[in-house]
C-alpha cells in the first residue's frame, strides 16, 4: 500500500481510501496541524490505471488552498504521484512512497491520521 510519511518523523498514514483529503480540519482522513495548511487543503484520488485494473494511480489535487500544493517543489493543480515525491502542503512536506501495492477500500471513510503538533 502506498504511504504519506511527514519528512523527519515516524508518522505515516497508508493510503488506503479511494480519496483522502488532506488538511487541518478534523475530517479530513489525513490531519496536519499546520497553520499554513487549509482547512480543506489537498485530496488524494486513488483509481486503476487505463491499462491494467490491478495497477493504482494516484492523483493529487490542490482544493483551491491558500498557501497552493507543491510536489517536488513546483506548485501543481492537479499530478499524478509517483514513488519518492515530495509534496509540500504550507509548510509542513511529505514524501510519497509506494513501497506495496494494495487495491484501496471502495468507501470514502475515515483512516489513520496524520497528526503533526
Amino acid at each position: 500500500m502506498a504511504t504519506l510519511q511527514i519528512l523527519g518523523e515516524d508518522n505515516y498514514c497508508a493510503l488506503n481510501q479511494s480519496q483522502m483529503g488532506i488538511g487541518r480540519e478534523e475530517d479530513n482522513e489525513i490531519v496536519i496541524h499546520d497553520d499554513t495548511v487549509s482547512g480543506y487543503h489537498a485530496l488524494i484520488t486513488i483509481r486503476p490505471t487505463a491499462s491494467n485494473k490491478n495497477e493504482f494511480e494516484y492523483i493529487l489535487e490542490d482544493l483551491d488552498s491558500t498557501n497552493q500544493t507543491f510536489v517536488n517543489s513546483r506548485e501543481i493543480t492537479k499530478h499524478t504521484l509517483k514513488d519518492g515525491d515530495i509534496i509540500r502542503v504550507g509548510n509542513t512536506r511529505l514524501k510519497f512512497s509506494m513501497k506495496d501495492h494494495a487495491p484501496p477500500k471502495n468507501r470514502f471513510q475515515a483512516t489513520q491520521k496524520i497528526r503533526k503538533l
